[in-house]
This record gives structure tokens, C-alpha cells and sequence, in this order.
């Protein structure tokens, strides 16, 4: 039945300075957006070509840390010049919940998410040193009543990534399966970043719920964020583009 449905979920769990490519562009925050908004642009001639075949069922799902937004700095976006830690995980999560919403409006026939796996015992922690890897073998046993396993939010991203709860804006085509699997009955579609049901863009939780810091998420709707976090983006492939070209003919 998916015709079309990238699945994106590389990131790493590291305590390293910024770490920069030959672009300039810092490794962790590269791995947790810019990565993904380079993946989407380059398959969307399929994910249109799947809006327009039977089922036309077209969807993609960024798997990162909705619901854990923290506000960024506008005047530094990549944080070429003010970076850490925390504030990498706070842009690249807030970036990629508002970029939904963006998405949607510019594609309306294809459902794009942005979601939370929970807590995971995913061996991301094999970059961290020796002296925060051990302490963390001690804990997760601690912690593992609140964890969820690698099978179920295996199964939870497949509903997310396949159930009707989460449609396009404008489905393309009457098949049944255009918004996706036929919800339990009884159950609606959700509503979207932008506070509508069905409107394309959703941030969902390990739990297949809708979540979301819903105070700042609605601020930066009405100021448009989105759009000026895509077109950052666009800045960004653009400039990377021109670096590496400029390699190219040197070498």
C-alpha cells in the first residue's frame, strides 16, 4: 500500500564541540535537519508521483524529539557562532516541528511528521567517552520501566507512518487509502501544527498522540517561522552547493 514514505531517524548522541564539515556545517546538526530537508527536496518527485498513482498515498516522517521545543536564535540559525550542546538539540527540534507545517502548505498532498520515539535503548550513547558510557550502563536498567523497546516503537512508527489519523491537506484522488490505513472506529483525523484537523503538518509522541509545546509552536505560526526556517534551508543547500564546487574545480 505506501507507495512512498522516507523514513528518517539518523542522529547521534555525542558531548563533542561543534564539529564542522568542509561546508562549515556542524556534524550533529547536520544528522538531525539538515540531512533530513536534503532527503525530502531530493524525493519529491516521487512522493508527487506517488499523490498521483493508486493509492496516492505520500508521506514522511523525521523521527527526532517532538514535543521538546525550546525557542532559537533567529540571528544565529545554524549556530555558526553560538553553539552547544542543548542549544543544537533545541534548534534542530524546534526546526524540525515548525518545517512541517511549511512543508504541508507547499505540498498539500503529502503528510509530513515530525515525531518522538521516547526513550530507547539504541546504543546511541556509543560516541559518548568512557567516563558517561558507564554511569548510563548502571542507570538504564534503572530507567527501563519508562523506556520502550525497539520492537514497539518499530510498530508505533509504522502506524504513525501508515494510519489515516495523519492525512494530507488535500488528499489526491478518492481512493480510500490516499489518507492512509482506515483509522480505528470511532477516531478522527488530528489536528496539525497549525491547530487544524487534517492540515498535513503533525507532531506526534512515542504514543502516537499529538504533542508539541503548543504556546510557542502557535507563536511562531503566527510569525511564520516556517517559512523562514525553510528558507534558511534553502540558503544552506544553496551555499553547500557552491562550496562544493568550488572544491571540485580546485582539485
Amino acid at each position: 500500500m505506501v507507495r512512498c514514505t522516507p523514513y528518517l531517524c539518523t542522529t547521534s548522541l555525542t558531548l563533542s564541540r561543534r564539529l564542522e564539515s568542509p561546508e562549515g556545517l556542524d556534524r550533529k546538526f547536520t544528522l538531525n535537519y539538515y540531512s533530513r530537508m536534503r532527503c525530502i527536496p531530493n524525493l519529491l518527485p516521487l512522493l508527487r508521483a506517488a499523490t498521483v498513482e493508486a493509492p496516492h498515498f505520500s508521506r514522511t516522517l523525521s523521527v527526532l524529539g517532538a514535543g521538546h521545543e525550546q525557542k532559537i536564535n533567529f540571528e544565529d540559525l545554524e549556530l555558526k557562532n553560538t553553539f552547544s550542546g542543548p542549544k543544537c538539540a533545541a534548534h534542530t527540534t524546534v526546526m524540525n516541528s515548525v518545517i512541517t507545517e511549511e512543508l504541508a502548505k507547499r505540498e498539500p498532498g503529502i503528510s509530513f511528521i515530525h515525531s518522538s520515539p521516547g526513550i530507547v535503548n539504541t546504543g546511541i550513547a556509543r560516541e559518548l567517552p568512557t567516563w558517561a558510557r558507564l554511569p548510563l550502563k548502571v542507570l538504564v536498567p534503572l530507567f527501563s520501566p519508562l523506556t520502550v523497546s525497539a520492537e514497539e516503537t518499530g510498530a508505533r512508527h509504522l502506524f504513525t507512518a501508515t494510519s489515516s489519523l495523519y492525512p494530507p491537506q488535500k488528499p489526491n484522488g478518492e481512493d480510500p487509502l490516499a489518507k492512509g490505513v482506515p483509522a480505528p472506529s470511532g477516531l478522527k483525523a488530528f489536528k496539525g501544527v497549525d491547530g487544524k484537523e487534517g492540515s498535513g503538518g503533525y507532531n506526534v509522541n512515542w504514543n502516537n498522540e499529538i504533542t508539541g509545546k503548543q504556546t510557542l509552536l502557535k507563536e511562531y505560526h503566527e510569525k511564520g517561522v516556517g517559512q523562514i526556517v525553510w528558507e534558511h534551508t534553502i540558503g544552506i543547500f544553496d551555499r553547500v552547493e557552491k562550496i562544493n564546487k568550488e572544491r571540485a574545480n580546485v582539485k
